[in-house]
């Protein structure tokens, strides 16, 4: 850790030999010492620094004015296109997003919305994404990684998503809210399905649909297999999936609400040809 500092011994050697004859007498020696010091303090500092880090004030945050942004829809100027407030560097994808191509539509402007609905006109081409729920939100935001890791960003566009100086909008605080509470959803989703592990499915045209667990259905691994239960989503809804159910455990004492028997199968059997109905 210290080698790359050996170099400094031979600088305080230096000093002292020159200090012992007399060579800096003439001078005032603490003060020469303080300043040697110094510039050996920011030397050391220099060199301790990660070299792969960035610091906040060095991050490009330029912030684009809407008018700013609309220049950057040719080849010349550059390709640049803007989603949930964060503006991007597509000009290398300009078969995609040059002039005449598909989504050249989306160069120069925000055009959030129309990520997720397809819709390339006049009332769909806007950054107002108010209306999309929160998995939609979700999705547009796999959008915006998607463009973090195949193109370059440039900094954030003022407006809806941000002000002037860079600081999201109460919309954009919104936003985030939204994708913090997806992310909630998603882990308490994968934390059901390791409790309640989908069922191997199977339709066949002649016996209908066949649901069984094994100790990897679902692709969740396990050290018991379970029996077939609709497992609805709450107490009053009308939608569920097949869980694999494992009888003598907490879980299923906790959730009985939620679960219900196929019509027809043996409450104890790992295998069941069942009527599939969500309706």
């Amino acid at each position: 850790m210290f080698s790359k500092y050996l170099w400094l011994f031979p600088l305080f050697i230096s000093v002292y030999l020159l200090y012992t004859h007399d060579y800096l007498n003439k001078i005032k020696f603490d003060d020469f010492m303080q300043k040697g010091i110094n510039i050996i303090g920011n030397i050391y500092s220099s060199l301790d620094r990660n070299p792969n880090s960035i610091s906040e004030a060095n991050v490009d945050q330029k912030v684009f004015a809407q008018n700013e942004l609309g220049k950057y829809t040719n080849l010349k100027d550059g390709l640049y296109i803007s989603i949930l407030g964060q503006v991007f560097d597509v000009t290398k994808g300009a078969k995609h997003y040059g002039p005449g191509a598909t989504y050249h539509v989306f160069t120069g402007r925000d055009a959030s919305l129309a990520f997720i609905t397809g819709e390339f006109n006049d009332e769909g081409l806007t950054d107002d994404v108010s209306s999309l729920s929160l998995q939609k939100i979700k999705a547009l935001n796999d959008w915006v990684k998607f463009y973090n890791e195949n193109y370059i960003y440039k900094g954030k566009l003022s407006g809806r998503h941000y002000h002037e100086d860079g600081s999201p909008t109460a919309e954009m605080h919104n936003i985030q809210r939204m994708l913090k509470q997806s992310k909630e959803l998603e882990l308490n989703e994968e934390h059901r399905k390791r409790m309640f592990p989908p069922c191997n499915i199977e339709w066949k045209p002649d016996s209908g649909t066949l649901v069984w667990c094994t100790k990897k259905s679902g692709g969740i691994a396990r050290d018991w297999i379970g029996v077939p239960r609709m497992l609805f989503e709450s107490p009053g809804s009308q939608q569920s999936r097949c869980a694999c159910v494992k009888l003598d455990s907490k879980e299923y004492e906790e959730a009985k609400g939620m679960l219900r028997e196929y019509v027809g199968c043996d409450k104890l059997s790992i295998k069941c040809s069942v009527k599939i109905d969500n309706t």
